[in-house]
């Protein structure tokens, strides 16, 4: 299903006001600050390395329409900019995505069950510390030593 293209109304001086200072942006973000980058840049060199004469903002504004449009024919790389509808998702892909969606979900509901649940039990294996461990050997130890003893 393609749709026409897209219309923006403007109404009154209010919408007359905003599309001027977009055009106004528009063009001082691509036209005049490269132009004035490019008049500082020549008039740089000329002061410094060559003795050539300064431009203007008007020759630089010159200069940089020459420059961008030799970049634009010589490079090898099409600049294009396309306006253009995303294309819809088919009834597989839409598929996919629900289930993938669905799991997530489920996943995130048994995250939640797990994180609020109150009946996870601490099993406490006891493990003898190493002193009754030791108390221990000594006492088998006495008790052997002592029925040595006794049987002599």
């Amino acid at each position: 299903m393609r749709k026409g293209p897209k219309i923006i109304q403007i109404n009154g001086y209010r919408g007359i006001f905003l599309a001027a200072f977009i055009v106004i942006c528009l063009f001082a973000g691509f036209v005049l600050f490269p132009a004035k980058v490019a008049t500082l840049l020549w008039n740089y060199v000329a002061a410094n390395y060559i003795s050539i004469p300064q431009i203007t903002l008007w020759q630089g504004c010159l200069l940089w329409a020459m420059t961008a449009l030799s970049i634009y024919i010589l490079s090898n790389r099409k600049f294009a900019i396309s306006f253009q509808q995303p294309t819809e998702l088919s009834d597989a892909e839409m598929k996919i995505l629900m289930d993938r969606i669905h799991m997530q979900q489920q996943a995130q509901k048994l995250n939640a069950m797990i994180m609020q649940s109150n009946d996870i039990k601490i099993i406490k294996k006891e493990i003898p510390s190493e002193t009754e461990q030791n108390n221990d050997n000594r006492t088998d130890m006495n008790s052997d030593v002592n029925d040595k003893q006794s049987q002599q």
